[in-house]
C-alpha cells in the first residue's frame, strides 16, 4: 500500500524533480511490480498446497476454495496491472515529443 501513495506523492512532482530523484525512489515501481508478482505466486502454491491437504483429508472443501478463489483474485489482480501499465505504455509511446 505504501508503493502507491509513493506513486501519488510522484505525481505531484515536476519532471525535473523526478530527474532528481534517487535510486531507491526510481526503482519503487519495479520493486512495488517484482513483489505484487512474488506474492501472487505465493498464493498460487499456497492454493496447491490446500488441494493437497484437502486430498489427504486435512482441510475441508470450502477451505480449498477460498484458498483457490484468492488465488484467482490475486491473479486476475495482476493481470489487470499488466494490463494498464501496456495500456500506459502504449499511449506513451505514441506521444509526438
Amino acid at each position: 500500500m505504501t508503493e502507491i501513495k509513493n506513486i501519488s506523492e510522484l505525481l505531484g512532482k515536476s519532471l525535473h524533480d523526478l530527474k532528481e530523484l534517487q535510486g531507491t525512489q526510481k526503482e519503487s515501481f519495479e520493486q512495488a511490480l517484482k513483489d505484487a508478482i512474488k506474492e501472487a505466486s505465493q498464493v498460487e502454491q499456497e492454493a496447491q498446497n490446500a488441494i493437497e491437504a484437502f486430498s489427504k483429508g486435512e482441510l475441508s472443501i470450502h477451505q480449498v476454495v477460498l484458498a483457490m478463489e484468492k488465488a484467482d483474485m490475486t491473479l486476475q489482480t495482476l493481470i489487470q496491472v499488466r494490463n494498464k501499465v501496456l495500456t500506459a505504455y502504449e499511449e506513451i509511446s505514441r506521444m509526438q515529443v
